[in-house]
This record gives structure tokens, sequence and C-alpha cells, in this order.
């Protein structure tokens, strides 16, 4: 025994795996199973001596057991790999999705402490009992409580001077004067353009830590300016954390997601019933996984540090998952309706992504055992339909279920792969949900932005006096700039007046649009809009304001600062989709697989963007309208077949993010996320070696021989049913046994010669005289025939795909046939229809001694 194994449960295994391989489902299911036949094969021995059916069980037995072994090793490897790999991805996806949102929030302080109305406000408040100070304050909280309607994120946000007296919030039931003055003395002191803090605030007592983000506010925009004030923004981080997890979590295997700090402390738990905030978890970054301890349970446990966005890596968090060990390693959940096509497990088990060399030799092994087995049974067989014996009816039943038995074998390496499949399924739709939820989170910002910069106080007063907006275009230009600057996700912004005329763009490179008139349907529905909450976004079509490319552009409209009824123009911002929709797809997708593609499209079937460089935006997706029929949130999953390569897919709808395309807001727009990963090339040259059946004669006899019947042997050579009367056949062997012809014509029947016991027996290919073209790798048996048993010299192999039953006919049903003409010779004397088969079949039955005549040299 190697040192490296230890015995479980009769089997041996890896020692690494010890202490996880009980709690792996499939691997002890699959131990019982095959556990079960060993035992089968104990009692076939047994009784074996009891008939005439001369099979060394013995071997047969040592063969599984040795394929268990080898087996339930592989599948607890790949198992182990698979769940730790899914593990680091959903820690990985949780720690960067919060940074992504998280960028957005520094972006929002750096504007909105620019803000001039805080600014006038800051400058113009003397206190809460000025009469003209209760008014701009009045006046300013309804400004905060536009900006959270828009980015509804924020719960509170909090303005106070240098010293720290909060002088106006949005929230005024809490009743709190001051900001702690070493808080406030960071904000003021930074050179960073945000403060970023999760602690324990003073001025946020109902929470024991919260995040905000802060910043001075200046008198100007000028790096010496004054600061007169201190901003801070309070972010729904428990909020955000929830929907997060959602996305992520599968409930079956009870599993934990979290946000640790620097020092392992949990911030924020999917479960915290299960793991509170505040506890103490070990930071596992340069493992693969390892098995943790807590609270007198053991887990499963592995954590990511975020990659960043654009630069931006946030506090030093981390994203931590924890799975129950007795729940992680659960079986999937096998959908019992879905066949899977043998043509895709086989075009599976080409692939090493899926289906390791390791498991694929297993697989060889089990089927080289099985090939050999179910030729043991079928010459067992042939065997007692020449014996008169007693125990005949005995070992034919017997012979039978050791059939069984083989293809319960077989129905367990089967279950296998289908399990391998419906894990790929199931990858494929968590993949395509995540990548829609990140589209549906970057585009809510999209939504809010156009519509807060519409309510610009500059832009409003500017737009109420028409005859001067034109020399105003150029601090208009300034500010948009300022604010690209900050929101780079945009490749212009543009204000226009009520008749769509360009007044001003962020983009100096696009100066030239200044002038001219838009006349698109979305410039008109902009002008339209009822009130501050609503928006509307083009049409993904190409625009001259992207280059004459696709893209989406959000708008809004711009209203009177004097009469906010009245709409005096727009805003429209130009959003960079094709670097930005890309790298959420990819963003989306686990690293270096090129296997894996990713697609947004709409639902009339037309790509958005792609992660596949083949497929072009614009371009229409072939495939079934039933997955693009989804409705908002729904998901599905199938194998699809796609120029002769199997991929699985998985599809999810949009359904918005917060109030973003929720049932509150006019905009629809549903865009479906289609995720394809590569099972395998459609295996074209394979065909007899998936369409063999589950077993050879497993199927309980269902006739008696008696007097007025004949046994005959069946087989197939391609798709042709053929047979002959099973007295005539002497056995069946392998094809490794041939000794080939050298330099013989191709078109020659004759392949070559083996050596059975004592006789030189010629072996003939006889698909061109059956009309049945097959490729040469799909013939795999040889059939040794003889029909004058005095004469050793009257017999012949021939070559055939595979081998079926030994079925009993009455000698009345067969019809003969004298003059039958199949390809260049007269090889079927008569047929038969077989009716002991799950479905009735027609079977030619073979002249042994005419194909020797025609078809052999003398």
């Amino acid at each position: 025994m190697s040192k490296n194994l230890i015995d479980y449960k009769g089997i041996q295994v890896k020692k690494e795996l010890y202490p996880i391989i009980k709690h792996i489902e499939d691997v002890d299911k699959y131990r019982e199973e095959l556990g079960r036949l060993s035992s089968s094969w104990d009692i076939f021995a047994l009784l074996g001596q009891l008939g005439d059916i001369n099979i060394d069980i013995g071997k047969t037995k040592e063969n599984f057991l040795n394929l268990t072994t080898t087996l339930l090793n592989h599948l607890s490897d790949e198992t182990v790999k698979k769940t730790t790999s899914e593990m680091k991805f959903k820690a990985q996806v949780a720690i960067d999705v919060v940074i992504r949102n998280l960028f957005e929030r520094t972006a929002d302080i750096g504007f909105l402490a620019t803000d001039d109305d805080i600014r006038e406000f800051l400058l113009h408040f003397v206190s809460k009992y000025n009469k003209d100070s209760v008014e701009i304050r009045e006046n300013i909280k309804k400004r905060f409580f536009e900006y959270v309607k828009k980015y509804s994120v924020y719960y509170d946000i909090v303005l106070a001077d240098t010293k720290g007296k909060i002088l106006v919030r949005l929230d005024d039931s809490i009743d709190i004067d001051n900001i702690d003055l070493s808080f406030i003395q960071k904000v003021l002191n930074t050179d960073d353009e945000y403060v970023e803090t999760f602690a324990s605030h003073n001025f946020i007592p109902q929470y024991k830590k919260s995040l905000v983000y802060s910043y001075k506010v200046t008198r100007t925009n000028s790096s010496n300016s004054e600061t007169i004030g201190v901003l801070s923004l309070c972010f729904k981080f428990q909020d955000e954390m929830k929907g997060i997890f959602n996305n992520l979590l599968d409930k079956k295997n009870k599993e934990i997601i979290m946000l640790l700090d620097e020092e392992g402390r949990v911030i924020s738990s999917s479960d915290e019933d299960c793991i509170a905030l505040n506890s103490k978890q070990e930071i596992i970054l340069d493992d693969e996984y390892k098995i943790v301890s807590f609270s007198s349970r053991d887990f499963i446990a592995k954590t990511c540090k975020t990659t960043g966005y654009q630069g931006f890596f946030g506090l030093k968090w981390y994203g931590h998952i924890m799975i129950p060990l007795e729940y992680a390693f659960l079986s999937e959940e096998s959908n019992s309706s879905k066949e899977v096509d043998e043509l895709i497990i086989e075009a599976m088990m080409e692939n090493e992504e899926h289906f390791s060399k390791e498991l694929k030799e297993v697989f060889n092994k089990s089927r080289n055992i099985q090939d050999n087995l179910s030729r043991v049974i079928w010459n067992g067989n042939v065997a007692q339909s020449k014996i008169n014996s007693s125990n005949r009816e005995f070992s034919k039943s017997l012979l039978s279920e050791i059939g069984v038995t083989g293809s319960k074998a077989n129905s367990s390496l089967n279950n296998l792969n289908r399990t391998i499949i419906n894990s790929i399924l199931k990858d494929s739709e968590f993949l395509s949900s995540l990548a829609i939820d990140i589209m549906d989170r970057n585009l809510y910002e999209r939504a809010n932005d156009c519509r807060w910069w519409s309510l610009t106080t500059y832009f409003r007063k500017a737009f109420d006096e028409l005859e001067t907006l034109e020399s105003k275009a150029q601090e208009i230009s300034s500010i948009l700039k300022y604010i690209n600057d900050l929101y780079t996700v945009y490749t212009n912004i543009l204000v226009y007046d009520k008749s769509g005329k360009i007044i001003a763009v962020s983009n100096k490179k696009e100066s030239h649009l200044v002038g001219r008139v838009l006349t698109n349907s979305w410039i008109e529905k902009s002008l339209k809009l009822k009130n501050t909450q609503k928006y509307c976004v083009s049409n993904f079509e190409k625009s001259t304001l992207y280059s004459n490319e696709s893209t989406y552009i959000y708008c809004s409209s711009i209203r009177s600062f004097k009469k906010e009824e009245q709409i005096t123009g727009g805003i429209a911002v130009v959003f960079d989709s094709k670097p930005q929709f890309k790298a959420m797809l990819q963003e989306s997708l686990p690293q270096n697989k090129d296997s894996i593609f990713a697609i947004f499209a709409t639902r009339d079937k037309s790509v958005i963007s792609s992660s596949n460089e083949s497929i072009e935006i614009n371009s229409k997706i072939n495939i079934d309208d039933k997955f693009f029929d989804l409705k908002n949130g729904e998901k599905i999953s199938e194998i699809v077949e796609i120029d002769n390569k199997y991929y699985a897919l998985g599809v999810r709808c949009s359904k918005g993010y917060r109030e973003y395309k929720s049932s509150s807001d006019d905009y629809v727009n549903d865009i479906l996320c289609l995720v394809f990963v590569y099972i395998g090339k459609k295996c074209l040259n394979k065909l007899s070696k998936i369409k063999r059946k589950k077993f050879i004669n497993s199927n309980i006899l269902k006739k008696s021989f008696n007097s007025s019947c004949e046994e005959l042997a069946t087989f197939h050579l391609g798709k042709k049913f053929l047979a002959v009367n099973a007295k005539n056949v002497i056995e069946s062997i392998g094809i490794e046994k041939l000794e080939k012809s050298i330099d013989m014509d191709k078109n020659n029947p004759f392949k070559g010669m083996v050596l059975h016991k004592d006789r030189l027996i010629s072996v003939l290919d006889i698909r061109r005289f059956v009309n049945e073209e097959i490729k040469n790798e799909e013939l795999t048996t040889i059939i040794l025939l003889e029909y004058d048993k005095d004469n050793k010299e009257h017999c012949i192999g021939i070559l055939v795909s595979s081998l079926e039953s030994i079925s009993v006919v009455e000698k009345k049903a067969i019809q003969h046939i004298q003059s039958h003409f199949l390809g260049g010779g007269t090889l079927v004397e008569s047929i038969v229809e077989i009716d002991e088969l799950d479905e009735p079949q027609v079977a030619m039955i073979l002249d042994i001694k005419k194909i020797d005549d025609n078809l052999t040299q003398k």
C-alpha cells in the first residue's frame, strides 16, 4: 500500500483527502453504489459454480474495485477543486462589486462638495435662530432631499462648519450638534480628493460602524481657496451588502459570505446569526482554502483581496467565504426531466477543462472493462446455445444478471457525467446573473447623474436668460469638464436649449458640436419630462456623438430656476459603452478561461457587447427565441449546438437595481446576458462508441429455448442489424488481436489473420457488401464463425461495430430469401424480427458459407 494512501471504508484514498472525503456526497454515493456491485460479484462467483458460465468473476471484481479506487480519488480531487474555485470566485466578486460601487461614491462627494448652493449656504448661514438662515437652511435640505431621491444609496447628508458644528442635515431626527473634532481635522488636513471612513461616527449614533464619504467645502475650486465647511455622505453599507450577498449566495450549501477589515474582523455578513459582525476570522490569502473551526463547527474558508477598479482599492477590506464542511460538497441537483445526449457527454470528455486526463483515463478503463465483460457474456450465451445442460436456463439467467450489474456500474459513471454537465449549466446561469446585475448597477448611476446635474443652479439660472446664454457657454463648459473629469465613464456631457441646439460640451475635442441642432427622438422626450425624477435614454444605436458607434445617451431636462415646472433645456451624457460594457462582461467571468464568453443583447437578439472579439456589436445572435422571451429577473440554462460545437448557455434577463427599471420607473429596456461555456466539439466520428447498448443481454430473457426455436447471435455493423446462427459462432474477440495484412489494396475485404487456439483464421471486412459506410475506428470487435465443424478451414472472422444479444426466435418466423443482393454479393440468406429487445428490430441473417466462398482468397 502506498504511504500516501489511507483506508476509508474499504477504499484507498489520499491522506490529504481523508478529513474531507466523508463530506463529499457524490463520493460516498458512488462508493456505496460500487460497493454494492462489488458484493454482487461475490454472489455471482458462488452461483457461477452451479452453472456452466465459465467466467472469471474474481478478475471482473478486481477490475471494478481498482477502477472504483481510482475513480473516487479523482472525483474527490475534482470536487474539492471545483468547490474551492467557486468559493474563491464568490469571495473575489463580493469585494470587487462593492469596490466598484464605492468608486462611484468617491466621485459623488468630490462633486457635491463643490456645489454652488452648498457654498452659498455656508457663506450666508448665521444661525438657526436667524430668519433668513432658516429659509436658506430649508432650501438646502430640499436640495439634499433631491440628491438622495436620485442617489438612493445614501441615507443622510451632513454639513458642518470647520469647527464641527452641524449646520444642516437631511435627517433632523438625530439631535446631535457637533461632529467629533478629530474627524473634522482629518478631513480638513487631507491632501486626497475624498476621505473614506468606516468607523463609529458620533454624528451617526444609530450604527456601531458606518461608511461615510467626506470632503472639505471650499469657497471656490481654486486649490488655494479657503475651506468653509465639511460635507459628509452617509452610505447605506449594510443595505448594499445585502443585495450583493443575495446575488451570490447558494442557500443550499449554507455558505456565508462576508467582508473583513484589515484585522480580519467581520464588517458585513450574509448570516449574522451564524457569523456575527465584529467576530474575528482568519484571513486566508495564500492557501487555496483552509479548514477552520468557528463556534465549535468546521468550515472550509477562503479570503480574497480586491483587484481594484480604475486604480481605486478603497479601505483595506477582504472578501471572505465560509461553508460548513458538511454542506460544502453536496451533490448537484440533477434535472431528471432532461436527459443529456451521449454526444454531449462524449464532447465534454474530450475537453480537459471539464474532464481531466486522469478522469478520462478512468472512463476509458471502465469502457475496456465493460467491453471485455460484454464480450465474455456474449460468448457465454453463445456457449449455452451449443449445450443441452439442465443448467442451461439458469446459466443464461445468471449471465443476464451479470450484464445488469455491469450496466449499473456503467450507469454510475454516466450519472457522474450528467452531474458535471449540470454543474456547468449552473455555473453559466450564475455568471449571467452576475454580469446583468453589474450592468444594472452601473446604468443606475447613469440615470442618477443626468438627473442631478440637470439641477445645477448655474445651468438653471443661465437658461432662464436666453439672451445671455451663449455668453455663459464657456463657464458652462468649464463646469461640465469638471464633472466629466470626475465621472470618466462618459466621453462627453452636453447641454442644449429648447430647440435642441447644443450650448456647451465637456470634451474640448468635440467643441465643434456647439451650435449644432439635435433632432433625435430622445431630445424631444427630454424636453417633456414631468418632474425632476424623470429621465430618458436613447436606443442603443449609432450616434455622431459617439464617433458613429452605438451607445446609450442618458438625458434629463433643465428646469427654470424661477419657475420649476417650466423646462428651458436639457443635459445629455454620452456613455462610453464599448469599453465599459466589455469590462463589465470580462470582470464577471473567471479569469484565464478562454472557453467562456458572454454577451449583452436586446430582446430582438441584437448584440450590445461581447467578450468574444469575433462577435460584433449590433450583429444578431442566431439562437432559439425562448432565450429572449424571459421575464425580468428570470433565468434559463441549456446545452446548445453552434457550428458542431456544444456550449452550456446560461441566460438572465435584467430586473433593474433599486429604483432603476423598477415599477416606479418609466424606463423600459430589457437586456439579457448570455454566458456561453464551451463544452466540446461534436464527436461526429464516434457514433458507434456512443450509441452502444446499455449492456449486452442485460434484459431478463423473454423466451425459453425449445425444439421449434433457433438461437441467433446478433450484432451491429454500423447501422445494419445483422445475425448469424449462434451454433456457428466460435467466439468474439477484441480487434487488437488482428494481425493486419501488409500492402493490401484497401478495397480488398481481406484485412488480416487471427490465431485462435490452433487455427489461423482470415478476417474480412464486409462493410462494402452490406452497403454500410462507417469509419475504421468504429470497427471494435471480431466475430469468429464456422459453418462446418469437421473442416477447420471452413471458418472466418468478420469485423463488426458492436455485439448485441443472443436471441431466441421461432424457426417459422425466419423468412428465407433466395437472392437478396446487398452491394456486390449475396450475403444475406434470410430475415427475422427480433422481439426480445426493448424495441423490436428486423435482423438480416448472414450466410457464412457464401461470405467465405465469395470474399476469401483461396
